[in-house]
């Protein structure tokens, strides 16, 4: 009955949608043509004439857009995306077919006017919908029942999700798992009751139907290794009306980043260790770094110039120093510091790591490594592209070729932009210390990263200071 009505709800919906863009078809040629006192007006007739083929694109456009499928789970921001890109599309559509049609010539402003009031009116009736629900759902209306086959770590995070967020209307009836309830109790019981072997979960769905408790959902979150029960479990609940959800429990890997789900020739394929996406988040960062590296270098500009001033003085040679050094994706490029020691500082004893009492830097040199001032010229390198102002700090190649073999997950910070500072760098773990903590908090960052994240980091670099006494 529960899966009967939701998919009501999806064909009324679609109805809905239909309805509402023709009434903003018609709300666009009232503002257009009676609020706005065109040159030449109009009659709503002659717009009318167009609204059906109007209705036929858009009801594919949408249709084709995925916005019926029933996604419980989904937030209202990322309703709102959906909409918005839905009706883009849309109006694209519209508009490049206004282009063949030479017989009438289509308003540019009504068309503008009739995609946002489009966009208004499916967003608020998605909202109040969207809002209904969920105050529904938390008050334990429109519940869909969940078996969770695998009372492992994965199991357990997606029971307790379901838990916290109510508003997504599953209840967790309970786990099936081959070890017994006792085996999971670690200081703390299951977050639902164990009922029994997954090799039984046909018997234990027909006993929770006859109970009046008819499973509609079971959630497989099993290792890859489990696939001959997988196919079981799936044969199990294929002769019944639930519906089967694969939660693979990868847990035990460390080394996950950015995992996704893509398709290729209809085969499902998990990205594991996956590159960041593009999204606006990362348009919005390097955005942020121009802007940042560009406000440094105008207000710092006369320090640049004292130090550049200093570091020739204190030796011959250039100001700046090249090196090369690996970022993204594994692309090199020239890191520009300030010069702090002579030219020839690695002509004997080759590519070397900074330690504690070394008598490499010259005075002035030495004076700006302590102040993490030698790094400014970085803000270049942001420029260019090469850097972020907030990411893994970037090594040396000669150096590279040794650690990733040596730390499990070094070659991973490279899926992201080498930065000036990061969440290693502010809580302590920079030139001399333990490498294995500083890939540790780098991979954190990466798998937690967020706008918010950066300006943390950045506040923290500044209110922390530059001088720190691993710096040498």
């Amino acid at each position: 009955m529960l899966r009967e009505r939701s998919q009501l709800l999806q064909r009324l919906l679609f109805a809905l949608d239909i309805v509402l863009i023709g009434v903003a078809w018609v709300l666009a040629w009232v503002v257009r043509f009676e609020v706005l006192d065109p040159p030449e007006w109009v009659p709503l007739t002659r717009y009318l004439v167009f609204l059906p083929p109007v209705l036929v694109l858009w009801s594919a456009v949408f249709l084709l857009s995925g916005l019926y499928q029933a996604r419980r789970a989904q937030r209202l921001p990322l309703v709102v995306f959906a909409i918005s890109r839905a009706v883009f599309l849309g109006l694209l559509a519209s508009v490049t077919a206004t282009f063949f049609y030479r017989e009438f010539s289509f308003s540019r402003l009504h068309m503008l006017l009739f995609g946002v009031i489009t966009s208004l009116l499916l967003v608020g009736t998605r909202g109040a919908i969207y809002l209904v629900l969920r105050g529904a759902r938390a008050q334990g209306r429109n519940i869909r029942r969940v078996l969770i086959v695998g009372a492992g770590p994965a199991g357990q995070r997606l029971a307790r999700a379901f838990r916290q967020y109510p508003w997504m209307g599953f209840e967790v009836l309970g786990f099936l798992d081959d070890r017994p309830a006792a085996a999971f109790t670690n200081g703390s019981s299951l977050p639902a009751p164990h009922l029994g072997d997954p090799h039984d979960l046909g018997a234990v769905m027909d006993h929770l139907a006859d109970e009046g408790h008819r499973v509609d959902l079971v959630y497989a979150a099993l290792p890859l290794s489990a696939a001959a029960l997988i196919e079981q479990i799936a044969a199990q609940v294929a002769v019944r009306t639930a519906q089967l959800c694969l939660v693979p429990d990868l847990f035990h890997l460390d080394l996950l980043l950015h995992t996704r789900v893509s398709e290729v020739d209809g085969l499902p394929v998990l990205h594991l260790i996956d590159e960041a996406p593009f999204d606006l988040r990362r348009v919005v960062k390097r955005a942020l770094d121009v802007a940042f590296a560009l406000a440094v270098l105008a207000v710092l500009s006369p320090l640049f110039l004292a130090i550049a001033l200093a570091v020739k003085l204190s030796s011959p040679g250039p100001v700046f120093y090249r090196q090369e050094r690996m970022s993204l994706n594994g692309q090199t490029f020239k890191m520009l510091k300030f010069r702090s020691m002579p030219i020839d500082a690695e002509a004997g004893s080759g590519a070397v790591w900074a330690k504690p009492g070394e008598r490499r830097a010259t005075r002035v040199g030495a004076f700006l490594r302590r102040t993490s001032l030698d790094e400014l010229p970085q803000f270049l390198n942001v420029l260019k592209g090469d850097m972020s102002v907030v990411g893994p700090r970037p090594e040396r190649p000669v150096f590279i070729e040794r650690f990733r073999h040596e730390i499990p997950g070094y070659m991973l910070r490279h899926k992201v932009r080498a930065g000036i500072t990061g969440w290693a760098q502010v809580n302590g773990w920079r030139g001399n210390t333990s490498l294995s903590k500083r890939i540790e908090y780098d991979l954190y960052y990466i798998q937690h990263w967020s706008l918010a994240f950066d300006l943390k980091i950045m506040a923290l670099t500044v209110w922390k200071g530059f001088v720190n006494e691993n710096a040498y």
